[in-house]
């Protein structure tokens, strides 16, 4: 998922139910919100996410949108300040976040790690409630 769709209640069902083990969450620049909503995604999918958050100068704009320098602001400067981070399925960090600086993150994961955490809660299994609740996803026509 990219961006706000990781806030999509739907897409996140819909990609829990494939009981995917690895995410990769994909935003301009993880802030905190976004880190929350990275390391709930984990949580919830009782999966782990790469979280990837984008890097970027104001000399990496196009000269056709230039972004005025305010007092003390330099063309270098960060506009977009990473954030990356790999986090766990019990929502903790096993890498980063790292602001500030291309990096290359790595972890070790233990995908057992994911049927141990989904005996908690497991939202595509026992937590379901098939009898209350089902998702049906549109083929394209």
């Amino acid at each position: 998922l990219v961006c706000w769709e990781h806030w999509m209640p739907l897409a996140r069902q819909a990609l829990h139910d494939q009981r995917e083990e690895i995410h990769a969450a994909l935003w301009p620049g993880i802030k905190e919100m976004y880190q929350i909503a990275s390391r709930h995604y984990a949580f919830e999918g009782r999966c782990f996410v790469v979280a990837a958050g984008s890097i970027q100068r104001r000399s990496d704009l196009p000269a056709e949108l230039p972004v005025p320098l305010g007092p003390g602001e330099r063309p270098d400067d960060l506009i977009v300040a990473g954030g990356s981070a790999i986090i766990g399925p019990a929502g903790q960090y096993l890498a980063g976040p790292v602001f500030g600086e291309e990096t290359l993150l790595t972890a070790d994961l233990d995908l057992g790690e994911i049927a141990r955490e989904s005996l908690l809660l497991d939202v595509s299994g026992h937590y379901s409630r098939p009898d209350i609740f089902q998702l049906d996803i549109a083929k394209p026509r």
